[in-house]
């Protein structure tokens, strides 16, 4: 279900900035994302019941972590 959420953050990023490539994409959204280790964490939701919860996962579970929408877009610059 993470790939709904990264197409559209994605899709903001080059909202934002059109010149950049798959590449510059991809490194903004790892350089921000919340890094997690494997075995699992404690997140805080705000829907559809807010509050804290622990989730979850397997030692060889993959990715960056949570991507951040805020600091992603915070972290594109605008088109020179």
């Amino acid at each position: 279900m993470a790939t709904p959420h990264v197409a559209s953050l994605a899709a903001l990023i080059l909202q934002k900035n059109p010149t950049l490539v798959q590449a510059e994409v991809e490194g903004i959204l790892k350089l921000t994302a919340l890094p997690i280790l494997a075995g699992g964490a404690t997140v805080f939701d705000i829907s559809p019941a807010p509050g804290w919860y622990e989730v979850t996962w397997g030692d060889d579970a993959t990715g960056a972590g949570l991507i951040q929408a805020e600091a992603a877009l915070a972290a594109t610059l605008p088109p020179p």
